[in-house]
């Protein structure tokens, strides 16, 4: 065995040890090779997988920690990178097979327990493992197949996998039924979310990939995972065949797994939720009866499939298409009122709606706040009707972010959320959002990568990544990040703007302008793009201020954006005049880009402190 190769790893691990955020992902970087590279290449050298091999050695320092240390299991358990000491408590035992506080006292009393432990198996629960049994029964019974070489540990706490689910096919004759084949791939998108031990990628990444043509190997090398799941629809008047097969691609790809399904159009939930368990008994997590102490609501058929087309319509994110699906759901609710995900998915059609309210008068402030009334409204009625909705609660965070302000509700809503779905990215945007407003942008930048992770291919989060490393002062990162973004999307507006940021951070105006340049172009600005090829830098900027703030057109109706501008050109006042309508009209965006490093020109001042203060967002020192 390569010594060598295990050594440095090993090393990287204790390097990072207090850190329960450092992963196989940030192994894999540290050590030069890709996450699936060095996946295979720990399982073939180590028998481990990479979060094993990981676990065992953060376990390993712990022995040293107990038998020299006076500290609580619970202080030691965050020293070696746990994320909370229950996790800890359990994997030691599974381990060790006695609790960290017993290992002292069998220790003190002369006996080796690491040598007991590699002789004599740990005691395991009856109960569990005549479950787990009885399920794997059922399972050989009811499909008819087992036998798959997938195998991990039968410990599920060493099974952490990765999954993207892509999106399914239409083999129907007619094919008209698309918001029936998208609601069913986000239902199993969801359900497997459930499963603690396996991260499953977004929805909006895996969309990239349909009707792909790409080797399932080079589709998995772009998400990040070790399993894909495909599969095709065909339907009837009230009838649904579902073929889905489980594919691993590296090292040489298999398909580990197939199955057929028919089931009622309206019954996704149940659908889904077989398909996810099936996928969870072949991988071999532990599938436990759910603790779902909400009544379990028998769906009309009607309001079902106006909810899947309302659910489409909104994420288009276009007026016209919004409008209808808000009436779509609607009506899905006065026929079904105890269909939580309606209300749930009306809450986000109204946020989405309550994007269309840019202006900075008093009449779009009125709609916004009815708007956030109406939002706050089914949020609340989605809860009520189902506790374990993860979405509703990372969305109330969403309201409390945009519209209250409110940073520790927020915060309070997106753990809920996490708790009951952790692999939803839109939490850890949320909680992002939360370090940076608390001043501690390492944490902010850390819950921005791990939104990635979940979402590897979404442009709007790999921008998110890019600005937090800008506000955090690393300037470099930032635009080798809004590059990474640009290389998929060259057309994408955001990562021009945020990158000629970063550029002008960093010292060059140059490149910031040839960056706006860009953002011009793509936006149809002919005009102010012309203007900048020629001019230099503060011509180009006081061009930009001029088509800001004047004349029927506007091109920029966000005061914190103009507000920026004007300090690129040292205007403090117009900057603070700016913040100030921002505030007045509660600009959604005023308490993040009001962190922007570009206001550290204005950070003394009194104005600007007073801003800070009824926002309630700490200054950058």
């Amino acid at each position: 065995m390569p010594e060598s190769f295990i050594n440095k790893a090993k090393q990287i691990v204790l390097d990072n040890l207090e850190n329960e955020k450092f992963g196989v992902s940030e192994l894999a970087a540290k050590m030069g090779l890709s996450r699936s590279q060095f996946l295979r290449k720990i399982k073939a050298e180590t028998g481990k997988s990479a979060n094993q091999f990981i676990r065992d050695i953060r376990l390993e320092e712990s022995i040293a920690l107990i038998a020299n240390d006076d500290q609580t299991a619970s202080e030691i358990a965050y020293k070696v990178g746990f994320s909370s000491p229950s996790y800890f408590n359990k994997c030691f035992h599974d381990k060790y097979g006695c609790t960290p506080g017993d290992y002292k006292k069998l220790e003190d009393k002369g006996v080796n327990v690491e040598e007991q432990a590699h002789t004599k198996p740990a005691p395991r629960n009856r109960f569990k493992v005549l479950a787990l049994f009885i399920s794997f029964i059922i399972v050989t019974v009811v499909f008819g197949y087992w036998g798959s070489n997938f195998t991990k540990q039968t410990n599920s706490d060493n099974q952490y996998a990765s999954i993207a689910v892509l999106p399914l096919l239409d083999l129907s004759e007619k094919k008209d039924k698309e918001y029936l084949t998208m609601g069913l791939t986000d239902a199993i998108t969801l359900e497997l979310s459930r499963f603690k031990e396996l991260r499953v990628i977004s929805r909006g990444s895996a969309m990239l990939f349909r009707d792909s043509v790409k080797l399932y190997s080079e589709i998995a090398e772009q998400l990040g995972v070790d399993l894909l799941l495909e599969g095709s629809v065909i339907y009837g008047a009230d009838s649904l065949r579902v073929i889905v097969q489980l594919i691993e691609p590296f090292p040489k790809e298999r398909h580990l797994w197939a199955n057929k399904y028919d089931s009622r159009a309206t019954d996704l939930r149940g659908l889904s939720g077989d398909i996810s368990s099936r996928i969870a008994n072949e991988i071999n997590l532990a599938v436990l009866p759910t603790d779902d102490t909400n009544p379990k609501v028998e769906v009309d058929p009607k309001a079902q499939e106006l909810y899947l087309r309302g659910k489409q319509l909104w994420q288009q994110q276009n007026p016209e298409a919004v409008s209808t699906a808000i009436n779509y759901l609607k009506e899905s609710i006065r026929i079904n009122p105890d269909f939580a995900p309606a209300y749930c998915s009306l809450a986000e059609a109204y946020m989405a709606k309550n994007k269309m309210f840019p202006g900075n008068n008093e009449e779009n402030l009125q709609n916004r706040l009815e708007s956030q009334k109406a939002i706050n409204m089914a949020l609340d009625k989605a809860i009520e009707l189902d506790g374990s909705l993860a979405e509703a609660y990372i969305t109330k965070g969403l309201i409390m972010r945009k519209v209250d302000w409110d940073w520790e509700g927020m915060k309070e809503m997106a753990e809920k959320g996490l708790k009951l779905n952790p692999n939803n990215k839109d939490g850890y945007m949320l909680l992002s959002d939360y370090y940076l407003i608390k001043g501690n942008n390492q944490k902010s930048v850390q819950y921005a990568l791990i939104a990635e992770k979940y979402d590897p291919l979404n442009a709007r989060i790999g921008c998110l990544v890019a600005e937090r490393y800008m506000y955090a002062g690393e300037y470099e990162k930032s635009v080798q990040q809004f590059r990474k973004v640009l290389e998929l999307y060259p057309h994408y507006s955001f990562a021009w703007d945020g990158i000629g940021f970063a550029y002008y951070l960093n010292g060059d105006s140059e490149m910031a302008k040839d960056s706006w340049k860009e953002l011009h172009k793509t936006m149809g600005n002919n005009d102010m793009a012309a203007f900048f090829e020629v001019n230099d830098f503060a011509h180009s900027v006081d061009f930009i201020l001029t088509k800001f703030t004047a004349g029927d057109k506007l091109y920029c109706s966000n005061p914190p954006i103009i507000a920026m501008a004007h300090l690129l050109v040292d205007r403090e006042e117009g900057a603070l005049n700016y913040l100030d309508i921002a505030y007045e009209y509660r600009n959604e965006d005023l308490p993040v880009l009001m962190l922007h490093p570009v206001f550290e020109a204005v950070k003394t001042n009194k104005r600007y402190i007073a801003l800070a203060d009824d926002l309630r967002i700490h200054i950058p020192d």
